[in-house]
C-alpha cells in the first residue's frame, strides 16, 4: 500500500481551486520570519515534514533599469531572495530531523540575466538578480547541510504557461524557444517532484533547467 503523504500549501492568499482531504491552506507571508516558523511548526503537527518546495515569487514590470524604484527593488529581493532563506532558515530543524529535502524554484533568468526570451522596456535586474541569489543560495545550503543527510535542489523554469507570462506575448516567443512551445506548470511540477523523491537520493546542489531547450548547460 502507497504512503499517505499531506501536502501543505502556504501563500498570503488561499488557492482557488479545492483543496482535498490530504490538502491544508496555511496563510503565509515568505517575508515574515514569524510566518515562516509558525507554518513550519502547523505543518509539522500534520506529520513529518521531508520535503519543502519553496516557489513563492513575484515579478515587476518591465521599464529600463534606471526606472526601478529602489522600493520595488527591494520589494522584488524581499519575496524571491529573503522569503527563500526565511522559509529556509525556518525549516531546517525538522528537515534535519526526517532527513528530507528542500527543492527552490529558480529561474532561467539566474543563468542569462534577462527575465523573458524577447527584451522589448527591460530586463527585469530586480528579478534576475533575485532568482541567481536563490541558486547561490541553493548550493550554499546543499554544501552546508549535506553532512546532516538533508539535500537541497533547484528547479529553473524557463517560459511556462499561465504564470508571469502575458498571452499575448507568446507569438514573440515561442520560435525563440527549441521545442517549439511554452512550457506547462506539471512539467516543472514533475521535475521537482524528482529532486524530491528517493530517486534522487545523490543529487544535491543541482540546477535541474525545464526550459524546452532555451539554456542548454
Amino acid at each position: 500500500m502507497a504512503a499517505q503523504h499531506v501536502v501543505v500549501i502556504a501563500d498570503v492568499r488561499a488557492p482557488s481551486a479545492a483543496l482535498t482531504s490530504s490538502m491544508h491552506f496555511i496563510k503565509t507571508d515568505v517575508t515574515q520570519p514569524d510566518d515562516c516558523r509558525a507554518m513550519v511548526q502547523r505543518a509539522s503537527t500534520l506529520g513529518d515534514l521531508r520535503v519543502v518546495v519553496h516557489s513563492a515569487a513575484i515579478t515587476a514590470p518591465a521599464r529600463p533599469f534606471e526606472q526601478i524604484s529602489l522600493d520595488e527593488w527591494c520589494r522584488v529581493l524581499d519575496v524571491n531572495l529573503t522569503g527563500s532563506f526565511l522559509v529556509a532558515q525556518a525549516a531546517v530543524a525538522a528537515l534535519r530531523s526526517t532527513k528530507g529535502n528542500m527543492v527552490m524554484i529558480a529561474s532561467r533568468a539566474a543563468r542569462t540575466g534577462v527575465a523573458a526570451l524577447a527584451v522589448s522596456q527591460g530586463t527585469k535586474p530586480h528579478y534576475c538578480a533575485s532568482k541567481a541569489g536563490v541558486l547561490s543560495l541553493v548550493r550554499s545550503l546543499a554544501s552546508e547541510l549535506a553532512a546532516d543527510g538533508v539535500r537541497v535542489n533547484a528547479v529553473l523554469p524557463g517560459s511556462i504557461e499561465g504564470t508571469m507570462i502575458p498571452r499575448e506575448r507568446w507569438p514573440e516567443m515561442i520560435p525563440r524557444i527549441p521545442l517549439g512551445r511554452l512550457g506547462v506548470a506539471d512539467e516543472v511540477a514533475e521535475a521537482v517532484a524528482f529532486l524530491s523523491s528517493d530517486a534522487a537520493r545523490y543529487i544535491t546542489g543541482h540546477a535541474l533547467d525545464v526550459n524546452g531547450g532555451t539554456w542548454m548547460n
